[in-house]
């Protein structure tokens, strides 16, 4: 599953108090070029914001304001967090005990309670999320853009699909045009003298095609598009692929 990112400006987040410097090693020798980067340095401590009640956080791809912050108190931490901070200190120690030893007063992966509440919908029942304290959030800013049909931040789930519709719709005109004993994957006819990858049985992406016509390069570049093929075609209980054959020879039972 690909990663979803805000689609509008956001500042990172968390418990920390945020860092008055930024420690470097060495100086710039242009005197402009150091002045830049004292500039660069202050932007980038101004995108980090404290968490507090009030802060407007993203979960779930929507606007939630930070109600409570609270740590777990070291009696309720539960056997699967004592599990993670024995883990925490075993890393340490192989490591060659770099840095301080790990303290559950304040291990960065120590359980912390948050509670969220929806923005603008006062009368939901607030988020009580557990999660360590060293998370990272997505803070926004007070004036946001929400989708008006979904009420979710942008990107929607909608938008995602759709814009994932119109690319499966433009790759199923192109291959609709890819000639017979042409490559699925890049469109290029396959020479004899080729190696290439056939699947016998029915065209799965070209059903106008007759039998045993699915055919690839064997080479690296549309080694993609062939194991695409092949989950799809073992989907349907199919298992002999022969995985490398010439392109002009029938198929064959696999070895």
């Amino acid at each position: 599953m690909s990663s979803w990112y805000v689609g509008q400006h956001t500042k990172r987040g968390g418990i920390h108090p945020p860092r008055t410097s930024i420690n470097r090693i060495g100086e710039h020798s242009s005197a402009m070029r150091r002045q830049e980067q004292r500039i660069d340095d202050k932007r980038i401590l101004a995108d980090y914001v404290q968490l507090k009640p009030g802060v407007l956080v993203v979960w779930d791809r929507q606007p939630h304001r930070v109600i409570e912050l609270a740590e777990r108190p070291l009696d309720l931490w539960g056997e699967k967090h004592e599990m993670r901070y024995a883990t925490a200190l075993e890393q340490w120690e192989r490591g060659g005990k770099r840095g301080d030893r790990p303290e559950k007063a304040t291990w960065g992966g120590r359980p912390y309670v948050f509670v969220l509440q929806p923005d603008g919908k006062p009368h939901e029942k607030p988020l009580h999320l557990i999660g360590p304290a060293n998370h990272s959030w997505d803070v926004l800013p007070e004036h946001y853009a929400i989708c008006s049909a979904c009420g979710e931040l942008p990107p929607c789930r909608h938008e995602i699909a759709e814009r994932e519709a119109d690319r499966q719709a433009a790759r199923a005109d192109v291959v609709m045009d890819i000639p017979p004993g042409h490559c699925l994957g890049c469109g290029e006819y396959v020479t004899p003298r080729q190696q290439a990858a056939r699947f016998p049985g029915p065209n799965l992406w070209r059903p106008d095609l007759p039998e045993h016509s699915a055919v690839f390069h064997a080479r690296q570049e549309c080694s993609g598009e062939v194991d695409r093929y092949r989950r799809q075609w073992e989907a349907r209980g199919n298992s002999n692929q022969q995985p490398s054959l010439f392109a002009d020879d029938g198929p064959t039972p696999a070895r």
